[in-house]
């Protein structure tokens, strides 16, 4: 339903929207009836930013968000006032410098003033000086002001050549397209093939210039890098000449040696001690023996002497050679087991009685040697302590050594990244690192650009049809007012009971309308169905068992009286005697239009002088047959407070005698209390409600008045709608 209504609405509004179209595509017409003729010419650069051959002095990973970066920026350098300035210096200076200039200007032009106090010989000079500078014309300096005007009549200024520019990243690809479009073919060839150049000129001065900085840059840097480096090396080899060692672990590691050689030899040395304890004690026992009156044997002690000389020197050579020569330890051991040996042979008696002065002498001797070995081994054992307490001085050494030397790796790693970094910017400088390449030359068009006059018009007309049909959609959604009879029963609550049609009550009045004197044929049919939808009303109210009818309504121009003046006519031609009371107080156009006396609010008889003779002193005879009619004077009051005791009203089933139909009309019951008071003298109670009434909050609650009559209220009509809108 909600379809059919939208398509009804847009019907409706059909010349409109045709109308709208039309105008629209005759506009587009018009703007491109006199639209030049355009000649493009496009050229073509390969950028390397996502596919580059060159060859590499360092590995690099693509990185595609860089790259759109990249492809963002040189697309914004072409455009760019530099740029630009620079390819309009190069179109002025063709123009001015060749015999088959791009642009003539025409009668006009030539006679302005910026044409003819213009030198072009100063201008060709400005413009080669700022291409050749690769600087733009400033509107600052009144000479170059000059040139910019002048420039501004061939239209090489700006934004004459933005307009015929355009460069763009062609999609999910490595090239960027310029595309210029002109009304000469050699101008948009020779301005794509230009701009590229121009282009090129000014990225590779602009990187050079940067690398020279970034060199500069890093050679200062990478200098006070240098100089740091070299003054923490220069403290760690004061350090360490200072300490008089030159490696601190080094050293240390040889005192550790010298202490595990020195304990070799105490433990050696011992057990020489011991061995000659042993042999003294013999000599001490065999002279206890002699002193006792038994012989003492003894053997031979020259081996043992010679022995113990030969280990005696090897030991004073082991000691003066520092105590680390191996070949001499392992002979000095050998020579002691030797020794030992002997010595356990020279114990055991072998046949020869000793004399008590051999004895006497062996044992001076032995005395002599354990002194010798207590010796040694106390030298030995303070040459382990000296070197022990030197190792403990070494640690600290080693760690003023060691956090030197972290100092020196540290410096010396910020110095080689510098140094890396400054590698790459001679490489920067010395090798290109853009790869721009020129893959199309922009070509002279053969012919000129389509001027897509036909889709132009019909997009235009396409979209206005289509804004004009949003619009109505649009506007009639918004309008939530109750248009036709489905969207009030969606809205209210109440029962509709009837529709009458919107009819044109200026030419005719509602007698005419409804007795068909009329000759126009449309007028008819419009009147047929106001008349057709009247009938339906009237059966209802017929149909319904009730006499007494109350005509109101929840806001004022609801149509409350033209209808009751309707349906009171078409009574009367059933017919039917009717009585119109106006009891609308606050408006009394009933009283008006109906030319009725004002008696009602003076009207009082008591129920016993009650008759009909009486009604009919106050009642005004209507033109109609059939219908008359009790007006009100009206004023700023209710039924209550100014109706006498013994008022017209309550007498109504009295006149139901005499008349087939009573109609009221009541006040709005949004604003007045007129309609709840008369309801109480109603039959039934019929709300009228016009199709242009947006229902709000307290016409809700007047609804729920209305409701809560019960069977009293008969129901609604829906008053004043539009033709194409009822059956909806």
């Amino acid at each position: 339903m909600d379809i059919v209504y939208f398509i009804k609405a847009l019907l409706k509004k059909k010349w409109w929207i045709l109308f709208s179209t039309i105008a629209a595509i005759a506009g587009a017409l018009a703007f491109t009836i006199g639209k030049p003729k355009l000649y493009a010419s496009t050229a073509q650069m390969a950028t390397g930013f996502t596919t580059n051959e060159q060859i590499k002095l360092r590995d690099e990973n693509l990185n595609l968000f860089e790259a759109d970066v990249k492809f963002d920026n040189v697309i914004e350098t072409m455009n760019s006032p530099l740029v630009i300035g620079l390819l309009a210096c190069d179109l002025m200076i063709h123009d001015l410098s060749t015999n088959k200039p791009f642009r003539h200007l025409t009668e006009k032009e030539l006679n302005k003033p910026e044409y003819k106090s213009a030198n072009k010989e100063d201008i060709l000079r400005i413009c080669r000086l700022k291409s050749d500078s690769l600087q733009i014309l400033s509107s600052s300096i009144p000479e170059e002001r000059k040139v910019l005007e002048f420039m501004k009549l061939y239209k090489y200024d700006f934004e004459s050549i933005r307009k015929m520019l355009f460069a763009g990243r062609l999609s999910r690809t490595d090239y960027i397209n310029i595309n210029c479009y002109s009304e000469n073919p050699e101008l948009s060839a020779y301005t794509v093939n230009m701009l590229y150049k121009e282009f090129l000129r000014f990225y590779r001065s602009s990187r050079s210039e940067r690398s020279v900085e970034n060199v500069e840059t890093f050679e200062a840097l990478v200098n006070q890098k240098k100089q740091e480096l070299d003054q923490k090396i220069e403290a760690l080899r004061g350090y360490k000449t200072a300490q008089g060692v030159l490696n601190v672990e080094t050293a240390s590691g040889n005192e550790w040696d010298l202490i595990k050689q020195f304990e070799k030899s105490v433990s050696d040395e011992r057990a020489n001690y011991n061995n000659l304890q042993a042999s003294l004690d013999n000599v001490n026992t065999q002279l206890s023996q002699m002193n006792s009156g038994k012989p003492a044997y003894t053997n031979s002690n020259g081996d043992i002497i010679a022995l113990r000389k030969q280990i005696n020197d090897l030991n004073d050579e082991y000691t003066r050679t520092g105590s680390n020569d191996n070949v001499l330890a392992d002979k000095i051991k050998a020579q002691r087991s030797k020794l030992q040996k002997a010595m356990i042979d020279a114990s055991t008696p072998n046949g020869k009685v000793s004399t008590k002065e051999e004895l006497i002498q062996r044992k001076g001797a032995l005395e002599a040697e354990v002194s010798a070995s207590k010796l040694n081994i106390s030298t030995l054992d303070g040459k382990i302590r000296n070197l022990r307490a030197s190792v403990g001085s070494y640690a600290n050494k080693e760690a003023t050594v060691g956090s030197l030397q972290q100092e020196v790796v540290l410096a010396q790693d910020e110095y080689n990244k510098l140094k890396e970094k400054l590698g790459s910017a001679l490489d920067n400088r010395n090798v290109p690192q853009d790869n721009f390449r020129q893959t199309l030359k922009g070509q002279p068009a053969f012919s000129p650009e389509s001027s897509k006059r036909l889709v132009i018009m019909g997009m235009s007309g396409i979209a206005v049809f289509m804004l004009c049909c949003m619009g109505i959609l649009f506007k009639e959604f918004m309008d939530n007012s109750v248009k036709s009879p489905s969207i009030f029963n969606r809205t209210s609550n109440l029962k509709l009971i009837g529709t009458i049609n919107h009819t044109n009550l200026q030419k005719y009045n509602l007698l005419e309308i409804l007795q068909k004197k009329s000759d126009e044929a449309q007028w008819l049919k419009r009147q047929n169905v106001f008349r057709e939808l009247l009938r339906k009303l009237r059966f209802e109210l017929e149909n319904s068992g009730k006499r007494i009818f109350l005509f109101t309504s929840t806001e004022p121009q609801q149509g409350k009286t033209t209808l009751l003046q309707a349906v009171a006519h078409s009574l009367s031609l059933s017919n039917k005697k009717v009585l119109v009371i106006d009891t609308n107080f606050c408006n009394n156009d009933v009283s008006v239009q109906m030319d009725a006396k004002p008696t009602l609010e003076y009207f009082s008889v008591t129920p016993e002088e009650f008759s009909i003779e009486k009604v009919r002193e106050i009642v005004t005879s209507y033109a109609t047959p059939g219908i008359e009619v009790i007006g009100c004077k009206g004023g700023d009051y209710t039924p209550s407070e100014i109706l006498p005791p013994n008022h017209l009203l309550n007498y109504l089933e009295e006149l139901k005698k005499y008349y087939d139909y009573i109609l009221m009309e009541g006040a709005p019951l949004n604003d007045f209390t007129d309609s709840r008071e008369l309801s109480a003298y109603a039959e039934g109670v019929i709300a009228i409600f016009s199709s242009r009434l947006k229902m709000k909050q307290i016409d809700r609650e007047s609804s729920e008045f209305l409701e809560s009559l019960g069977d009293k209220f008969l129901g609604a009509v829906l008053n004043d709608v539009r033709e194409d809108f009822i059956e909806l």
